[in-house]
């Protein structure tokens, strides 16, 4: 369905047949709007653009990938371009010009009013990432001495310019958060009611300068759609919604597992990146991990008396690689998550390395018995079966051991628990895995 649609509005601006464009348009929601007009081409999106309502226009802007909106932003008439900007909430807005070089920021302030600009320079003065990049000051203030009545009047005379109404944010003269009010226990509160007899007195806020993901975090565990957010003498500055919420989770998940992947991140959909920028991205951590990895050589080497008089060891090194490999990303995929959930601390290493030793050693006593029978296939000889199933058994338990910590020493050095998982965790567990391969081997079978 979607793509028949797709191809009528391509159709339809090729015929010149706007007013029926028009029409389609405006029975369709921004989200839809974006849909649509994803593979049209810059000039034919900028058709699309101006039959756009001006509210509907700055919603689905807003959507868009950088680089198709510094190709729109080089189209749009002036005019168009000062309605948009100007239509666009506060937090889109400042989302934006923060991707801009600093030429085209200025061009773009130029068309706000006095106030907006104001208002997006100070939302740009917050740390990046941080739960004021994302503030809108569009919601209802109340006071706490008003009656329902007054407050409901106050819902109906300002709700529509405002960005949501179901939760009220109660203020006094010097604007101190005081409370939050549903919308949903005003309708049904006695109109003679004072607001601060019937609001929620102790309101959960998270301040300007917090990082996003503990907005977020603080929205996930309370189960809300609003949070206020305040200022260092809890003064409000506006509401974080649970629309930009829904975008930091997506951002932070995507960053996750870019680094997971070892990779820098990028935030832009696949088909919107150049591949040179993929490439500056991909080739670092591919070039520290192939040093890293190469150590297994020296390692090899440093052991060749033993391949030299028990060359069958040589064929269960994969073995040793793949499955430390694979048993260190299970647990630190598990770790990782639980961290991201806040369900595990730094504090909690010790827990970790406890249940994760005897989760190893099942682990290890399982897999070193099926590789002892398995390996029967490849020599007849119950010693060095015996040795290289022993072998897999410290590797398993020390790759689970490693897979764990590792995110615990991230966290210890202020990086991204996500960087120690994927090809990093398993290069590492690799090289160990070989080491302590042969070390193994060569106390179990003396060359």
């Amino acid at each position: 369905m979607k793509v028949k649609v797709q191809l009528d509005i391509k159709g339809l601006i090729e015929s010149g047949n706007f007013r029926t464009l028009k029409t389609v348009l405006q029975q369709q929601e921004p989200a839809d709007i974006l849909e649509l007009i994803d593979e049209l081409p810059p000039d034919e999106k900028i058709v699309v653009f101006r039959l756009l309502q001006k509210d509907q226009a700055a919603l689905v802007f807003s959507e868009l990938e950088y680089d198709d909106q510094i190709a729109l932003i080089n189209l749009f008439k002036e005019e168009r371009l000062r309605e948009i900007i100007s239509s666009m909430d506060p937090d889109d807005r400042t989302e934006l010009l923060e991707e801009l070089p600093a030429n085209v920021v200025n061009r773009l302030l130029s068309y706000l009013s006095p106030e907006d600009r104001e208002l997006t320079l100070s939302i740009l003065n917050f740390p990046e990432n941080s739960a004021g990049r994302l503030v809108t000051p569009k919601c209802v203030e109340l006071k706490p001495q008003m009656t329902a009545n007054e407050a409901l009047e106050k819902v109906r005379k300002e709700g529509p310019d405002k960005e949501t109404v179901y939760t009220l944010m109660v203020i006094d003269e010097t604007r101190k958060l005081l409370g939050t009010l549903e919308l949903r226990d005003l309708i049904f509160s006695d109109p003679s009611k004072h607001v601060e007899e019937i609001m929620e007195t102790e309101p959960v806020f998270v301040h300007a300068t917090d990082d996003q993901e503990k907005a977020a975090e603080i929205m996930k565990k309370y189960d809300l759609i609003v949070l206020p957010v305040v200022d260092n003498e809890e003064r409000l500055i506006g509401i974080i919604t649970v629309d930009d919420i829904v975008d930091v989770i997506d951002e932070e998940a995507t960053e996750d597992i870019q680094r997971m992947a070892s990779m820098g991140t990028t935030y832009n959909s696949y088909f919107h990146v150049k591949p040179w920028h993929f490439f500056v991205k991909r080739l670092p951590w591919l070039v520290a991990l192939l040093l890293i990895e190469s150590v297994n050589g020296n390692v090899i080497a440093r052991f060749e008396h033993i391949l030299a008089s028990l060359p069958v060891i040589a064929a269960f090194i994969p073995t040793m690689m793949d499955t430390g490999g694979n048993t260190g990303s299970q647990i630190s995929a598990l770790i990782i998550r639980g961290m991201a959930l806040n369900e595990i601390k730094l504090k909690d290493w010790w827990k970790v390395l406890f249940k994760e030793m005897l989760i190893g050693l099942s682990i290890a006593a399982i897999l070193g018995a099926i590789l002892f029978f398995r390996s029967m296939l490849i020599s007849s000889s119950l010693q060095i079966c015996f040795a290289v199933s022993v072998a897999l058994s410290v590797v398993v338990i020390f790759s689970n051991i490693v897979g764990a910590l590792l995110p615990f020493a991230a966290r210890i050095f202020k990086a991204d628990p996500a960087v120690m998982a994927g090809p990093f965790l398993t290069t590492i567990v690799d090289v160990f895995g070989i080491i302590v391969y042969f070390l193994t081997v060569s106390w179990l079978l003396p060359a």
